[in-house]
């Protein structure tokens, strides 16, 4: 794959970053709990919907449409709120040209800083 064309992939470097931050309210933890089949209510943010925040990043910011998951590592630390503010952080941390893999540290982070989840990323780059 070394002498394929892949300038958007040539454009990353270690250490690029990208974020974004969510506030679930009750109202989204509800509608996760009727899609999900679950009666009741849930005290706190789904864990994955906040893993839906690394795969927004993934593919639409870091690195972006043209990527595919093929795994993700997520070690949670702490709950996330509803209504608390909660940023979802993916940086590069290595490159490999030659089959065109992403690796990526996550982090979600919550008010104050306060760590919810940190983990790893690996995606294939495709064009």
């Amino acid at each position: 794959m070394s002498d394929q064309e892949l300038p958007r992939f040539d454009q990353l470097r270690a250490g690029d970053q990208a974020r974004v931050t969510r506030r679930f309210e009750a109202s989204d933890l509800q509608e996760w709990c009727r899609l999900a089949g679950y009666q009741g209510d849930w005290p706190e943010v789904p864990e994955p919907l906040i893993a839906a925040l690394f795969s927004y990043l993934l593919g639409e910011e870091l690195p972006g449409h043209g990527t595919n998951y093929l795994k993700q590592n997520m070690r949670f630390h702490a709950a996330g709120r509803p209504g608390e503010a909660l940023t979802a952080t993916v940086t590069v941390s290595r490159l490999r040209r030659d089959k065109a893999l992403v690796y990526l540290d996550t982090r979600c982070t919550g008010e104050g800083d306060r760590l919810i989840c940190d983990g790893d990323a690996l995606v294939l780059f495709q064009c």
